[in-house]
């Protein structure tokens, strides 16, 4: 049998600042605030790293489904300031999967196709988390 690895990549440039951001996704209750979806809320987390000693800060977990232990990826978000102003996030979720045939190989490609799409939702949860508590916080209400 063969380790076959997938990562899938989603990035975006965030109209926020960096300490905001990295709260979003370091602080377990904000990070669940935003990964809201059911295949994000069915899973167990382990969180392996965190550094936030860099401009660059990486918060790195490792997810699997109850039960499922052998389908465990693992996800790395790095949150670093922009030059110009605002704050870019890159999230790679990297899937390993034992393929012995061709049809799991398949099965693990489809995966990766539904997980870049189930990532630029959850990035969207992300974004409208940190504008919605810009707007508050500009209404006084934070």
């Amino acid at each position: 049998m063969a380790d076959e690895h997938e990562q899938v990549t989603r990035s975006v440039d965030i109209d926020a600042e960096a300490d905001d951001v990295w709260r979003a996704v370091a602080d377990p209750g904000e990070r669940d605030r935003w990964l809201d979806d059911p295949d994000a809320v069915a899973r167990r987390v382990r969180v392996d790293e965190v550094d936030a000693t860099t401009p660059a800060r990486r918060l790195t977990w490792t997810w699997w489904r109850p039960g499922d232990e052998a389908g465990a990826s693992t996800v790395s978000v790095v949150v670093a300031p922009r030059a110009g102003g605002g704050t870019r996030v890159v999230i790679t979720e990297s899937l390993r999967a034992h393929a012995s045939a061709s049809a799991s190989a398949s099965a693990t490609a489809g995966a990766g196709a539904g997980l870049r799409a189930l990532w630029g939702h959850r990035i969207l949860g992300l974004e409208l988390l940190l504008l919605t508590a810009r707007s508050h916080a500009g209404a006084g209400l934070a």
